[in-house]
């Protein structure tokens, strides 16, 4: 194996290889030195290193107390994926987001049944479930 980016394996690999073919002894002691770093780490980079190696920071434990609802806060233990210092500058679109506040009404306006007739998309998923004869055409 040649290591064309490093310059000790370009330099050291040819004249071991031209000695070798000379004398006749294998070549094997300049590639008895490498390290293989790669037979010792995850075959896959992840965003977390391996949970005995990374320990949150306190700073990332501790509730923020400015939120609305300090409960939320207090159950939000994890720190966030775009936290992680190797995704500061990269933009996450479709994380995990705390939002999520069920209500009835929202439900019906956005997925109702007047919802449904006022577009046409609506109008198309109606006819759709009336076709397969769906017991609930909408909520």
């Amino acid at each position: 194996m040649l290591c064309l980016r490093c310059s000790r394996g370009l330099g050291a690999t040819p004249k071991t290889l031209i000695l070798s073919r000379k004398i006749g002894k294998p070549a094997l002691k300049a590639f008895t030195k490498r390290n293989f770093t790669y037979l010792r780490g995850p075959s896959r980079p992840t965003v977390f290193p391996s949970s005995a190696t990374f320990r949150p920071s306190l700073a990332l434990l501790t509730p923020v107390t400015t939120s609305p609802a300090g409960i939320e806060g207090a159950l939000d233990l994890l720190p966030k994926i775009s936290s992680h210092p190797a995704l500061g500058a990269t933009q996450i679109r479709c994380g995990p987001r705390d939002t999520f506040s069920p209500s009835h009404f929202v439900r019906k306006r956005r997925h109702g049944f007047l919802s449904r007739i006022r577009t046409r998309k609506g109008r198309m998923t109606l006819a759709r479930r009336r076709a397969k004869k769906r017991s609930t055409l909408s909520h």
